[in-house]
């Protein structure tokens, strides 16, 4: 069964024909020409859709440390682990330290580690004296002392961190609206005051790139509105204080939310939460998939989202938009990636199982092609892992 993109009609015993890492073709068995010699991959009893968006990751954790000299094997594992094994062929990292993400950026661009798309924003723009206490506690020192350097006292200094970042390689912007501080063991907010954040974005705007910002509650909310900026990296975590209202102004601000529920799932009023993205969607609003993941550790549990998504109220294929279609065109790759179109890149996934019938089959992921090479694939019963199920054509 083939998705070619969210409603869409599917098709079903289909074929897809891949040529220099495009897809030629799309169609029905027996409906399509395929050329002779060509390698196959049997999908029988499988789905294909087109390779998933995970906007909301952070490439933060110690073992991506000095990515330019790591063994290019390791970093593939790394990446399947984290990535590739949930079908992710493009992905959006909102704050890690930029050279190193870079480094990491251009192996995979190379070939030489397989791995997904990846855009980067580098290092997060905080408030003057408003490092979150998740960073001062419990990051190493000497990275909270380069996380330090972003934060921005005046509005000129967050110009200048934006335009040094794109000039290094950044592709967004990440700000963070509204910090959480822990003086004396006590919860403290502290925002970016807003003609700061109105510099940043403007900036960022004026040289095409798009604003991520993390808004912690209804008054990052407000600044995200006032400032312009355009995607929410999670919700607002006061959800008594979201109304239809609230909900109506950010989509006539043609703002994107990602939930990154599977953060908040521990949270008291975790169904608010839930009802704030229902809310969202209901009425029309974009929404992106993403999970934290990087910054949360635990990979696996990260596939709770799909279901978080489904209980709050999204069908199979708003699900499916958010993961390809929506991301890949508010990144600006609509022309390239997101669905199973003739002359599109073939970032395409095969999944054990349907998720328009089991929303479980998102993450039941069996092989996942970036531009029709091989970047994960489940290891075969009696077979060393990654090993390929090609065959030539009869």
């Amino acid at each position: 069964m083939i998705y070619p993109a969210p409603g869409e009609v599917p098709i079903p015993d289909g074929v897809v024909i891949v040529n220099h890492g495009k897809i030629i073709a799309v169609g029905k068995k027996g409906e399509i020409s395929i050329p002779r010699n060509m390698q196959t991959i049997d999908c029988t009893g499988q789905t294909v859709v087109a390779g998933f968006w995970n906007t909301h990751v952070h490439f933060m954790e110690p073992k991506w440390n000095d990515a330019a000299k790591l063994p290019a094997a390791q970093l593939t594992v790394q990446l399947q682990d984290m990535l590739t094994r949930y079908g992710f062929t493009s992905v959006v990292d909102i704050g890690s330290e930029l050279q190193n993400t870079l480094a990491l950026r251009r192996r995979v661009t190379t070939g030489e580690v397989k791995g997904p798309r990846i855009l980067t924003a580098g290092m997060i723009i905080f408030p003057k004296d408003g490092l979150p206490y998740y960073v001062t506690d419990y990051l190493p020192p000497e990275l909270v002392a380069k996380v330090r350097m972003n934060e921005a006292a005046t509005p000129a200094d967050a110009v200048r961190i934006v335009d040094e970042q794109l000039a290094q390689g950044a592709d967004v912007v990440k700000v963070m609206a509204v910090s959480i501080m822990r003086p004396n063991g006590r919860l403290q907010f502290k925002p970016m005051p807003l003609p700061i954040i109105q510099a940043a974005t403007a900036e960022a705007h004026r040289k095409g790139k798009l604003v991520f910002a993390h808004p912690t509650n209804m008054e990052g909310i407000e600044l995200v509105l006032a400032a312009h900026v355009d995607v929410l990296a999670h919700t607002s975590e006061e959800p008594s204080k979201w109304d239809s209202t609230v909900a109506r102004r950010l989509k006539a601000a043609n703002v994107t939310l990602i939930p990154t529920f599977t953060l908040f799932d521990q949270d008291q009023d975790f169904d608010g939460i839930l009802k704030e993205v229902k809310n969202y969607s209901d009425i029309g609003g974009q929404i992106m998939f993403g999970t934290d993941i990087g910054f949360l550790p635990d990979y696996p549990s990260l596939t709770k989202e799909f279901g978080y998504l489904a209980r709050a109220g999204l069908t199979f294929s708003q699900i499916l938009a958010s993961l390809t279609t929506i991301p890949a065109a508010r990144l600006g790759f609509a022309d390239s990636t997101g669905a199973i179109r003739r002359g599109m890149d073939a970032d395409l996934l095969v999944l054990d199982g349907d998720p328009a019938k089991d929303q479980s089959a998102f993450y039941h992921v069996a092989l996942t092609l970036r531009q029709g090479r091989i970047i994960y694939q489940k290891s075969q019963p009696g077979s060393p892992a990654g090993t390929s199920t090609i065959s030539p054509a009869p």
